[in-house]
């Protein structure tokens, strides 16, 4: 009985850190890399090569912003199946997603279909894509 239970909980630590080492390394969890130039020109020097503006007063040099920051329209993901909601952020840019047990209790959420979102943050609107998601969730057989 003992070897039993012992091969019972080898094997559900054995999933445990698959499913984890398999969400550290899903391309779907990389943050996309993206970058876009500013359309503001650059102000050369006397030699030609183009240098940041200076104020003026200071001497510091000004920052010019060399890439647009991308956004997306985040829906209300509360009252969904915690899987769903992460596919459902990921497929409008969002990937730095979180999630955390809603009771309090610290829970891990090994297997995201087992768990439904309760509230989120931040709340539902635009925002940059690289913003993390916090999706607060409990499990499905209890309630927010």
């Amino acid at each position: 009985m003992k070897t039993r239970t012992a091969a019972a909980l080898a094997v559900t630590a054995l999933l445990a850190l698959a499913a984890c080492s398999s969400e550290a390394t899903s391309p779907q969890t990389q943050a996309p890399t993206t970058s876009r130039e500013s359309a503001s020109p650059k102000n050369p020097d006397a030699s030609g090569d183009p240098t940041p503006s200076a104020d003026p007063t200071t001497g510091a040099a000004e920052e010019t912003p060399t890439a647009e920051q991308e956004t997306a329209m985040l829906p209300d993901m509360t009252g969904k199946v915690l899987q769903t909601a992460q596919d459902e952020a990921q497929a409008l840019g969002f990937y730095s997603l979180t999630s955390s047990d809603a009771t309090g209790a610290d829970r891990f959420q090994a297997f995201d279909r087992n768990w439904k979102v309760c509230s989120q943050a931040p709340a539902p609107g635009e925002h940059p894509v690289d913003t993390t998601i916090d999706f607060a969730t409990v499990k499905l057989s209890e309630s927010c």
